[in-house]
């Protein structure tokens, strides 16, 4: 299965020019934060749907750029096609059409419905001075 995957394409986005495909869990934020300004760096890309841009996997981590004013994120475009799409919950097993309706229409599922496996990518880090302008 990993062999197929290509890897994606690393941007530097707007955090506001994302689109949210689940809600988030307000404490799991705060985590996320602490975390980015302890390391003083961005060390896990945001991973976005190419063509919609919407989120499949850091929901916290986009809030938490927001939060902090950051006018960019590093994110990791994907062709939807090549990621693997499970769920968290044994009752729901989204679409990759319903996630993406949720992005665009706003409409979100619940936090942690969604499970996206990625083929491994280098790690990265990026120091959070140089994601503000």
């Amino acid at each position: 299965m990993s062999g197929m995957m290509a890897l994606a394409e690393l941007r530097l986005l707007p955090p506001h020019a994302l689109r949210p495909t689940e809600e988030i869990v307000p404490a799991r934020v705060g985590e996320v934060i602490a975390l980015i300004l302890g390391q003083q760096a961005w060390t896990q890309p945001i991973c976005v749907e190419r063509d919609t841009l919407a989120v499949l996997d850091g929901h916290h981590r986009l809030m938490a750029a927001i939060q902090l004013g950051l006018t960019r994120v590093p994110v990791r475009l994907y062709d939807y096609a090549a990621v693997q799409l499970s769920s968290w919950r044994p009752d729901v097993m989204p679409t990759r059409e319903e996630v993406l309706g949720r992005g665009l229409s706003g409409s979100l599922f619940p936090p942690k419905t969604t499970r996206h496996i990625f083929a491994r990518e280098e790690r990265l880090e990026i120091a959070l001075r140089s994601l503000v302008s």
